[in-house]
């Protein structure tokens, strides 16, 4: 039989047919297997930047419309706990006017023979009184300096030289800002129309720049004093300058409150602030800025509890991955309860719970998951283990940064209602007054008292704020 005759016999051998027919499919299957676990991949992906947009714009539904709502624990009842003591405004310890109330006729009936009774009941009763301008002159009288051969003469007490709006009223409007968020408008209507005191709204920032030239220098001291503090926290929101995208950078420290804002959102912020190594903790989210800086660090772990959450429900349809993330989150909280215990209210058995969690989230962090993804995810944590149980080692170290988010809240609502800052004088003027005036409420001290303090005393104000250094750790 001849070659050809042979090939075309091989070729129509059924059990041949069958064979190559066989291996066709089976290189689909695994094609299309691919392209399954691709599309699975990008399900999951989708399912959770759903359920991120639903969480954003929606709110949760109270009602019990769903199995999944009637598992859930009852709403919390309103009002205080039970046994909570209850509490009562204070009565006034002076009383500055006193008023008899007497009648002349009964104010039910309209009667007029009245007479009256040994009995008397007091009403406390504390109100404002609105103050009005007070216009004060100084007359400087003169006198001639035998030493320097020329006239001189003083500064009253209160008197801000070449300025025709006092040091109260300048406080008031830098304090409405800074503190209660109010645009320039809004304060001069409320001088003119409540206080008397007219002036343009252009003039409010000229008072923020006079209060901001006598606070920088303590502004300045506050910047240097962070390389020393024990602990710092950290962390950062947009900001905008004249419309370009900046960011506004927030330290926070033992009795330091420092705003920075900045083009950059990088570890060169960081380090030009607490220098390339800090011997202190470093308390801050997961942001790669934080890791150019060589110290002791505390990643939040409310932050990483709700990267553990999208986990959850990235791997909601795959029980293995979801059970290992669920328990990695419980460990994550067992991790921030110990740390909050009270160190005088701690157990004899402390040091070992400690040495038991940290053994179960290194062997956690070692599982191989199988995923790519999620492997890089627990590879990252287990190499950087020690920045989650810092807060185990230190008293005073938190275990997430919710002070130095509660210190920019502030700034996001100011951000919303002045769309950031308009020149180089208003970034200075926000990084100098805010620092200032938190620190200043960080040290138990009325902020706008601390801001006439500083237009009329500034030493007094730096002694006010700037105590005795602290002893190292």
């Amino acid at each position: 039989m001849s070659q050809a005759r042979k090939g075309q016999a091989k070729r129509n051998d059924p059990v041949q047919r069958l064979q190559r027919t066989v291996k066709r499919l089976k290189g689909k299957n695994e094609c299309l297997s691919e392209k399954v676990k691709t599309l699975e991949e990008q399900n999951r992906l989708l399912k959770l930047q759903l359920k991120e947009y639903r969480d954003k714009f929606f709110k949760k539904n109270k009602r019990k419309d769903s199995d999944e709502d009637e598992k859930q624990p009852p709403p919390k009842k309103r009002g205080a706990p039970k046994g909570h003591p209850g509490t009562t405004r204070k009565k006034p310890d002076h009383v500055d006017e006193h008023v008899d109330v007497r009648l002349k006729e009964c104010p039910d009936c309209g009667g007029k023979h009245l007479s009256a009774c040994q009995r008397f009941e007091d009403h406390c009763q504390e109100d404002i009184v609105i103050p009005r301008t007070k216009v004060t002159r100084f007359r400087h009288h003169f006198y001639w300096c035998r030493d320097c051969k020329q006239a001189v003469h003083g500064v009253g007490k209160g008197e801000l030289p070449g300025s025709y709006i006092g040091p109260a009223a300048k406080s008031l409007a830098s304090f409405l800002h800074w503190q209660l968020r109010i645009p320039y408008r809004p304060i001069r209507r409320l001088f003119r129309d409540v206080l008397g005191l007219d002036f343009d709204p252009s003039s409010v920032p000229g008072f923020d720049r006079q209060i901001r030239i006598r606070g920088a220098p303590l502004y300045e001291q506050l910047k240097q004093s962070l390389p020393q503090k024990p602990f710092t926290h950290a962390d950062e929101t947009g900001w905008r300058k004249d419309g370009v995208n900046h960011w506004l950078w927030c330290f926070a420290a033992l009795g330091t409150v420092v705003y920075l804002i900045d083009r950059r959102r990088s570890g060169e912020v960081v380090t030009s602030v607490l220098g390339k190594q800090y011997a202190g903790v470093l308390i801050s989210d997961f942001l790669a800025a934080y890791n150019r800086i060589k110290s002791r660090k505390q990643r939040c772990l409310v932050h990483l509890l709700r990267l553990i959450k999208k986990w959850q429900v990235y791997f909601s349809d795959d029980k293995k991955r979801l059970r290992y993330f669920t328990d990695l989150k419980g460990l994550v909280k067992e991790i921030i309860a110990l740390s909050a215990e009270m160190p005088e209210k701690r157990p004899k058995n402390f040091v070992d719970r400690k040495a038991d969690i940290i053994a179960r989230l290194r062997r956690s962090l070692k599982r191989d998951l199988g995923h790519p993804k999620a492997d890089k995810f627990r590879t990252k944590l287990s190499e950087n283990i020690e920045e989650l149980i810092t807060c185990l080692d230190f008293d005073e170290v938190c275990s997430h940064n919710n002070w130095a988010e509660r210190l920019l809240r502030g700034n996001v609502i100011m951000r919303k209602v002045t769309f950031g800052s308009r020149s180089d004088n208003g970034v200075s003027n926000h990084e100098v007054l805010m620092s200032l005036a938190e620190t200043a409420r960080l040290h138990g001290l009325n902020a706008m008292d601390f801001l006439r303090l500083l237009l009329t005393d500034p030493a007094a104000a730096a002694t006010a704020i700037l105590p005795p250094v602290a002893s190292a750790r």
